[in-house]
């Protein structure tokens, strides 16, 4: 781990209850409204979003409920990947809830991001609901984690 990644303190996967859970929980040296806002304003988002080494762009994020964003991912083979999805709950700053959909793959599933202030580190917990399968799950696995380590030093340079 890199010296960077050592805001990253803690890093769990419970799929006890049903394959097609994810639940993930980080810690960051970061304060809870800085966590939150990285992803609430496009530009933030944008500058972590996505596993490492995916050029992602997000062309649209209105963080409302009943907000829509998009999440354009190109893969190292030049494959655009767009995921898509709409604000479902908005409690700044220890909520977010959203559908996530790979647009003509698959069924939408649903993203909840809890966070929660830890002595002035925030606690973040992603839950991803309704993964198909045990592979889809850890496929996703790996993708919020990538995505999570950047969003800590993301976080922590800020």
């Amino acid at each position: 781990m890199t010296a960077a990644a050592t805001n990253t303190v803690s890093s769990t996967v419970s799929s006890t209850a049903d394959e097609g859970t994810l639940v993930i929980t980080r810690t960051f040296d970061a304060p809870i409204d800085r966590v939150f806002d990285a992803w609430m304003t496009r530009e933030q988002w944008q500058s972590w979003v996505g596993p490492e080494g995916i050029a992602c762009e997000v062309p649209l994020l209105e963080p409302r409920v009943g907000g829509r964003y998009r999440v354009d991912m190109r893969m190292s083979t030049g494959e655009m990947l767009p995921v898509s999805g709409v604000y479902r709950e908005i409690v700044r700053p220890t909520r977010i809830v959203f559908t996530w959909g790979w647009e003509g793959r698959g069924p939408e599933t649903l993203v909840t991001i809890s966070l929660r202030d830890v002595g002035g580190k925030t606690e973040l917990t992603l839950r991803h609901e309704g993964l198909l399968t045990a592979e889809n799950r850890d496929g996703h696995d790996k993708g919020w984690n990538s995505a999570l380590n950047k969003l800590g030093r993301y976080v922590a340079s800020r």
